[in-house]
């Protein structure tokens, strides 16, 4: 995927994007849940339920991001237990940890398409590496750097969603700047990275 989403042609990459997409958010809510989980002591700890839900990860904010540039991020928030380390950094390793999850995805995905080698899991490759570089690039919540980089500001956690609406708008009025104007500042900070890696996982 090297442009708008709104450039597909054809009903495979359309699925693969959409199946990309669901998958990435439900791996980030996950992979930031579970980061939290290996805390646990082994003397409480049960059998894990993941989330498979994609209603429960796909934030509606995203949708008009998600056509023009590709990205979303997962709304789902980890609540942390008694028993998280409450320190700064391993709060802000938690968001970190679902970008993260995406990527190792995009890599397992990328084995398997050696063996099939679909354009529809092409696509959902690349759809799931861009959604993990604007997580881990952008720093502004709610994608993954931005949740991590105003972690240690508790007066800011007390009105996360407020925040989180304020960046959602402002990203979304920054992609909007660009498509009007014709010059995709932001959009090429993102897809120059995912670019090169995703040619790195699909070429095995």
């Amino acid at each position: 995927m090297n442009g708008s989403p709104l450039e597909f042609q054809g009903v495979a990459q359309w699925l693969g994007y959409f199946l990309g997409t669901l998958s990435a958010v439900v791996i980030q809510g996950e992979g930031a849940a579970y980061f939290v989980l290996m805390f646990e002591p082994i003397s409480r700890r049960g059998k894990v339920i993941y989330d498979l839900n994609p209603a429960h990860h796909l934030d509606l904010r995203s949708i008009p991001l998600l056509f023009l540039a590709g990205w979303t991020w997962s709304k789902k928030c980890v609540v942390k237990p008694d028993y998280f380390p409450n320190s700064r950094i391993s709060g802000a390793l938690t968001g970190l940890a679902g970008g993260l999850a995406i990527l190792l995805m995009s890599g397992i995905l990328g084995t398997l398409y050696m063996f099939l080698p679909f354009g529809a899991l092409e696509t959902a490759i690349r759809a799931c590496v861009v959604i993990a570089m604007a997580n881990l690039l952008i720093p502004i919540p709610p994608f993954a750097l931005g949740r991590a980089l105003w972690c240690p500001f508790q007066d800011t956690l007390k009105h996360q969603k407020a925040v989180e609406w304020a960046g959602a708008i402002a990203v979304t009025a920054l992609v909007l700047l660009e498509v009007w104007m014709k010059s995709p500042f932001l959009t090429d900070r993102i897809f120059s990275p995912a670019s090169f890696l995703s040619r790195w996982i699909l070429s095995g």
